[in-house]
């Protein structure tokens, strides 16, 4: 009987220690601890760059748990950022290696942390569209499991760092819209198992197009302004049998594009090289204008990267570009339309379709100055309705390499009916012999409108897109072109433009100062970046009377639109459309001027900025008003338009609000404006903001302003739209978009309490730099 007793006690212990064995384990099992060398290092850089764990995937207070530890591919959570996932396989499903990481959109400054390099497991990295800078790490090269490295869209300086060699595993590298400067390193034409490679704007280097000649599992191949040099020919594309996009635009190269190109090449982009023009055709026709002008048929049959010259030589065309999903794709297209206000409809009658650029060359010119005339119509739609709803027919003109009109649309601009002619005439200089003329769609993704059905499949809007894509810019348009030679002499022109209505005043020092009162301070309107602004008196002239918009006059809601229109427009000009690039840097309230109909003028360019057209960026010392100041100016000395953007974004809060961006006699959550209008933005309240003196205002019209001045105020430049954007959407041009990104700037205040102080060095507005 004991020994029954014991046997019974035994094999209850056995089976409670069995038990508790297993339950041990199953909870080791359920809960696989993170590295924690690899824990250290991500949470060191998350607090370096200002972020923390998400909740969503730190659940349990180790960073590989919730969404970061399950089965779905990160792709499942796009909207989770920052984010990480992991492999939690590692020592009997014990432990976890994080091995990958997001970090994009986030409006992240400063440089890559050091401490990067120990998480040595990562396959994926996703840094895009950030304001970092700085070089990149040679620790980098220690991450030899990368497959897909994506840092565009940033402010990265200095050369690529031949550590990066080491990455042999990567298949997906984005490093385009940075600084880099210097060649694209040997290293990466032996990668061979890259698919996907975008290199943009390098600075200060040339690179042979030899470089990709054995990265034959490329998808995707985008150099874009990096000086690439070579002949086409000297490539073997047959054998890029991927090869579904290539994009080489912008560079040094010469040649033709061999009729061996992969056939699962759906797009292509070669503009802006030096290819060499030859005659594919004697044949040529012409017919006469009714004013006595000849025009010479555009007959060519063109493809994706070739060119046409007459048998006279007189002028030439080429079309780049390759069509999305359509083998069959027409480049010269047919109208019996008659076109009711022009004389010549017989002109119209074909039309030349492009998908990307297409130029016109007029060669043996006589040099001097030229009148260009363009005539543009559109002529046929192959989808109306898809057309119609799906896309806008926007084109650039360049004109010998200048920009001439930016987004040119030939139905808008013939008030929105078709089969009309358009007339565009621009004063050209030819000093060597030659004209060219652009026509070039600088986006290569057509602009969609929201209005797609939701019934649709994903099937039908793609189909949608891709009939856009193929008649978006050029479909329909026919180009025509008369030179007019100008005979005019210089002086004739200078005597001509004295004598308009108009002409600037001139007056020497003495009757400035009689006029300022000996330059006193009583006539002293305000400071600007030269000294001084005087208020003047003369004598048998017209007194200026100058208003200030940050005044007091107690305007209704149509005039405060208009003013922000008006300023719009303004910086539109500055940023687009004047022959220079000007950057103003100082836009607030008290530089717009308001003339006796309340137009607003920009004034004080003090401390406005030229630079060249192709610089993303310049880097200068900080200058400007502080409220005003946008975070990577303010910060870095990264001056760009976008920071004029921010700052306009600042004063249209001021117009709506009725009041300054800083306001220390408010209630604490009021002091900031541009604080105070993202909280009521996130309760939905966004028009609490609007001036109360305001009695009457459109609410939608009010919304939509006040939704685009917080897409100005973005923390990235990147993420601000630009001008000639902020005025179609204020006019309905263009929908906008809802602001879902909080700036981390406004994150950071509220975290610190820096936007209850003005005297802190954390707050922004008013006081002192913020990030």
């Amino acid at each position: 009987m004991r020994s029954s007793r014991g046997f019974i006690r035994h094999s209850v212990w056995c089976l409670v220690f069995v038990w508790s064995w297993r339950v041990a384990a199953a909870q080791d099992q359920q809960a696989p601890k993170t590295d924690p060398v690899e824990a250290v290092a991500l949470n060191t850089i998350l607090r370096r760059w200002g972020k923390q764990a998400s909740s969503e995937w730190n659940v349990s207070g180790d960073l590989c748990s919730g969404f970061a530890a399950d089965k779905n591919d990160w792709d499942h959570y796009p909207n989770i950022n920052p984010f990480i996932k992991c492999d939690c396989t590692f020592s009997n499903n014990t432990l976890c290696h994080i091995t990958k990481l997001r970090v994009n959109k986030l409006d992240v400054v400063g440089q890559i942390p050091s401490e990067l390099q120990n998480l040595t497991r990562l396959e994926n990295l996703a840094l895009g569209f950030n304001p970092l800078s700085g070089p990149l790490p040679k620790e980098l090269g220690n991450l030899t499991n990368l497959i897909s490295l994506g840092i565009s869209l940033n402010n990265f300086t200095g050369g690529l760092p031949e550590e990066l060699g080491n990455l042999t595993k990567l298949k997906q590298f984005l490093a385009s819209d940075n600084g880099f400067t210097g060649k694209i390193p040997d290293y990466l034409g032996s990668m061979t198992n890259l698919e996907e490679m975008r290199i943009g704007d390098i600075v200060n280097g040339i690179s042979p197009l030899a470089l990709i000649s054995n990265l034959t599992s490329l998808n995707t191949l985008i150099l874009r302004n990096c000086k690439i040099y070579g002949d086409l020919g000297a490539v073997d594309f047959s054998m890029f049998e991927k090869l579904s996009l290539l994009f080489l635009g912008n560079n040094n190269l010469a040649g033709r594009l061999p009729d061996g190109t992969s056939s699962s090449l759906k797009a292509m982009n070669l503009v802006a090289n030096n290819f060499l023009l030859g005659s594919t055709s004697n044949s040529n026709t012409s017919t006469r204008g009714s004013d006595n002008t000849i025009y010479e048929a555009d007959p060519a049959n063109l493809g994706a990267a070739t060119y046409y010259v007459t048998g006279q030589t007189r002028w030439g065309v080429s079309s780049v570009g390759h069509y999305f999903r359509a083998t069959d794709a027409k480049n010269i297209i047919y109208s019996s339309q008659n076109f009711n206000n022009v004389v010549d409809s017989k002109l119209f009658e074909t039309g030349r379709v492009s998908p990307s650029s297409l130029r016109y060359y007029g060669l043996g010119l006589e040099n001097g100055n030229y009148t260009v005339l363009l005539r543009f119509a559109e002529i046929a739609f192959p989808d109306s309705q898809t057309w119609l709803s799906l896309g806008r027919r926007v084109f650039d003109i360049y004109i010998q390499g200048a920009l001439k009109e930016k987004d040119f649309d030939i139905r808008k601009t013939a008030g929105g009916k078709s089969f009309s002619v358009v007339n565009r005439s621009f004063m050209v200089t030819v000093s060597k012999n030659f004209l060219e003329i652009h026509l070039f769609w600088a986006d290569f993704t057509p602009t969609v409108r929201n209005g797609i059905p939701k019934s649709e499949s994903k099937v039908g809007i793609i189909a949608g897109i891709s009939v856009g894509a193929i008649v978006l810019v050029l479909a329909a348009l026919f180009g025509v072109f008369t030179l007019l030679k100008k005979r005019r002499a210089l002086a004739y022109q200078k005597e001509e433009l004295y004598y308009l209505v108009g002409q600037p005043d001139v007056f020497n020092y003495a009757e400035l100062k009689l006029a300022t009162d000996n330059f006193s301070s009583q006539n002293i309107l305000g400071e600007g970046g030269f000294g001084p602004v005087y208020k003047q008196y003369f004598v048998h002239a017209q007194n200026i009377h100058v208003t200030n918009l940050a005044g007091s006059l107690n305007l209704d809601w149509v005039t405060r639109f208009e003013i922000i229109l008006g300023i719009a427009s303004g910086l539109t000009y500055l940023h687009e459309e004047s022959s220079v690039r000007i950057v103003h840097r100082d836009i607030k309230a008290s530089n717009v001027l308001l003339d006796t109909d309340l137009t607003p003028k920009i004034s004080d360019f003090g401390l406005a900025k030229l630079y060249d057209e192709k610089q993303t960026h310049v880097s200068t010392r900080i200058a400007g008003t502080l409220g005003y100041l946008a975070p990577e100016y303010a910060m870095r000395g990264h001056l760009s338009e976008k920071a004029d953007v921010f700052a306009f974004g600042v004063v249209m809060l001021e117009t709506v609000a009725g009041r300054p961006n800083t306001n220390n006699s408010l209630e604490e959550n009021k002091i900031y404006l541009l604080e105070w209008a993202w909280g009521m933005y996130d309760k939905d309240q966004a028009l609490e903001i609007v001036d109360p003196t305001i009695k009457d205002f459109d609410k939608d019209e009010a919304f939509r302003v006040i939704n685009v001045a917080l897409l100005c105020t973005q923390g990235s430049p990147h993420q601000r739209p630009p001008m000639s954007r902020v005025v179609a959407m204020l006019t309905r041009d263009v929908d906008a978009p809802k602001v879902v990104t909080k700036p981390s700037y406004i994150t950071e205040w509220q975290l610190r309490g820096g936007g209850n102080n003005g005297n802190t060095s954390n707050s922004y507005a008013g006081s002192s730099y913020q990030p």
